[in-house]
């Protein structure tokens, strides 16, 4: 994302006319750092020459990181019929793929030390449209399942890092989805900005990849009359998977706006009819049910 004088393109219908894009950049650049043991962890698995036991020394370093990540990997929806009980044991066993997505997970509830109902129910959206991605790309057989779990754990980062940063300002904004507005135009009105732009900004710090940054700035954006690129299309499985679970009753306040209309829109750019949606909304409540509490 540049950071030229000139507004970014990616900036445009970001940011409210009077609101100064640098500031916003300023701001995200104070924020802090990507944990030191889980950004090298992310950085290790996307060298292609790193063996499993320079993670598992790494993340031996971190025993909560560890132990947390090895919780998550016994979880229903990655343990594979015995236990974990080493992380090298849990790199062996899932991959290098899916342990990315779990010790982002991991990191990410680690963000938030203070554990209230907003941030709970923030996590809890954030967990479920991981499973729904994941269930959504496996019916429709694409490659990246794992990947789009890791998207979908991400497209609220935004959210996380303003709870976090403004707790007191971020609760009014909750406030006001109790009147049936939601968090992206709750948070537009109030700040000039929303959660989409800062969750982007901030993964970009944490240095993930352009496409990671894209699907999260992306993901409230109306979406084409047809998907053209693999951008568009991760864009609209995680806005897929976050309508699942906000019709699941994850993620929002009383009050706040039906998914359902939502959820059947995007679903026929890929063609699924009513009872492949509620498929994956019963496959999804039920790996949900099942391990949701492994985030929390």
């Amino acid at each position: 994302m540049s950071e030229s004088s000139a507004i970014p393109e990616e900036f445009k219908n970001h940011v409210s006319p009077e609101k100064d894009w640098k500031e916003i950049v300023a701001w995200v650049g104070d924020l802090p750092p990507l944990p030191h043991v889980a950004a090298q962890a992310l950085g290790l698995i996307e060298d292609p020459d790193t063996t499993a036991g320079q993670l598992t020394e790494l993340l031996g370093g971190d025993t909560a990181l560890a132990a947390r990540v090895l919780k998550i990997a016994n979880s229903a929806m990655f343990s594979r019929q015995r236990e974990i009980t080493t992380i090298n044991q849990a790199i062996m066993t899932i991959g290098f793929k899916t342990l990315k997505g779990i010790i982002v997970a991991a990191t990410l509830r680690q963000l938030n030390r203070k554990f209230g109902p907003i941030e709970q129910m923030i996590w809890q959206n954030s967990a479920c449209t991981a499973i729904a991605c994941r269930k959504v790309a496996a019916h429709l057989k694409k490659p990246y399942v794992e990947e789009v779990f890791l998207l979908g754990l991400l497209h609220d980062l935004g959210k996380l890092v303003l709870m976090r940063q403004i707790p007191k300002e971020y609760k009014e904004i909750v406030a006001t989805t109790e009147g049936g507005v939601i968090f992206n135009d709750a948070e537009q009105e109030k700040f000039g900005f929303a959660h989409p732009l800062i969750g982007a900004l901030v993964a970009k710090k944490w240095n993930f990849s352009l496409e990671t940054c894209q699907v999260i700035l992306h993901h409230h954006d109306p979406l084409p009359a047809s998907i053209e690129d693999d951008v568009q299309e991760k864009t609209a499985v995680v806005q897929l998977a976050d309508a699942v679970a906000h019709s699941l009753g994850y993620g929002h306040t009383d009050g706040y706006p039906d998914a359902q209309e939502s959820m059947e829109q995007i679903g026929a750019l890929f063609g699924m009819e009513a009872e492949d949606l509620e498929s994956v909304k019963a496959e999804t409540k039920e790996m949900f049910d099942e391990m949701g509490s492994v985030f929390m």
